[in-house]
């Protein structure tokens, strides 16, 4: 007897970074975000006869879909939804997850499993699924990760090429006017995007004045920053991203795990240096020379502390 293959589709997301105007872009200022192929989300679909449910199995949950732990309830009910959207029962199905995104680091990874979760089923049925959909579909996952998302990491995370994003309005591709070279460095600290975010609202209502002068600077630094990339000027932009970790520091969302990281990196040669994401733990970027002095870069940073480290190199379009 010759057996019938199984029917499969697989769906796959890379992690992103943002490179400046994190926590302003709350705020309905710009931002700059990148995409981070380094690591990604890969979701298998595979059909499974007489299954009156869909089975879930990844490395922090196996099990029926629907019993999903609280803290990814989100993927559930994005499974849900989207089972809905195309029209059929939530059963007779194997999501198999695998992800090489570090949880809770401020790279992207529940935006990237929805992603490549919803991209695996409409593979699957065999739907047309455009970016609208992809991203009504993700922003109910990443809802329940984050409470109110601005909308930026499944933004970056389903885009090849660098965005600036800004709440309310069109995603516009980025120009790069030459290449230049990034390290990430991991504090192996779960960040706390939502407490970040609470606490400078929380700051906003005590000081709006103070916390509107660090707002704008992120503004301004992320248009230098946007100039600094069109032009190819990578001195320029290690500037803006110091200054911006200078703000990110007074509105509290960096901490002395995060500083010790910065200064490794700006000890060792650094253009610039700072905190990507929410902050409070998760991991920072830095700035590199050229592709050797990265890797000087991630050896000094691994020295200070880093529980793991990646650098690539973002092309001139």
């Amino acid at each position: 007897m010759v057996a019938i293959p199984r029917k499969t589709a697989v769906g796959t997301a890379h992690s992103k970074l943002i490179l400046i105007g994190e926590h302003a872009v709350v705020y309905g200022k710009p931002a700059i975000a990148l995409p981070f192929p380094a690591i990604e989300a890969r979701a298998t679909i595979e059909e499974i006869n007489n299954n009156k449910t869909i089975s879930f199995e990844s490395p922090y949950y196996s099990g029926p879909y629907e019993e999903i732990p609280g803290s990814m309830e989100g993927i559930a009910v994005c499974i849900n939804e989207t089972m809905k959207c195309l029209m059929q029962k939530p059963e007779g199905l194997r999501i198999c997850l695998e992800s090489t995104i570090p949880l809770g680091r401020g790279l992207g990874s529940s935006a990237a499993i929805a992603i490549s979760i919803v991209r695996g089923l409409f593979l699957y049925f065999g739907q047309v699924l455009n970016d609208e959909k992809l991203k009504e579909l993700v922003h109910i996952a990443e809802t329940f990760a984050h409470g109110n998302p601005s909308g930026i990491d499944a933004a970056a995370s389903s885009n090849d090429h660098p965005i600036w994003f800004q709440r309310g309005s069109s995603i516009a591709s980025l120009e790069i006017g030459g290449p230049f070279y990034l390290v990430v460095a991991d504090s192996g600290r779960i960040g706390n995007t939502r407490g970040a975010v609470e606490s400078i609202k929380e700051m906003y209502n005590l000081d709006a004045v103070k916390t509107e002068q660090s707002l704008n600077a992120l503004e301004a630094n992320t248009f230098k920053a946007k100039s600094a990339l069109i032009a190819g000027e990578i001195d320029l932009l290690g500037n803006t991203l110091d200054a911006a970790q200078r703000e990110l520091t007074l509105l509290g969302v960096s901490d002395s795990g995060i500083d010790r990281l910065v200064s490794a990196a700006k000890e060792k040669g650094a253009l610039g240096a700072k905190l990507t994401g929410g902050g409070r733990g998760g991991c920072i970027l830095a700035l590199a020379k050229n592709h050797q002095h990265a890797k000087e870069l991630e050896e000094a940073l691994l020295t200070a502390g880093a529980f793991q480290t990646w650098s690539f190199e973002v092309g001139k379009n």
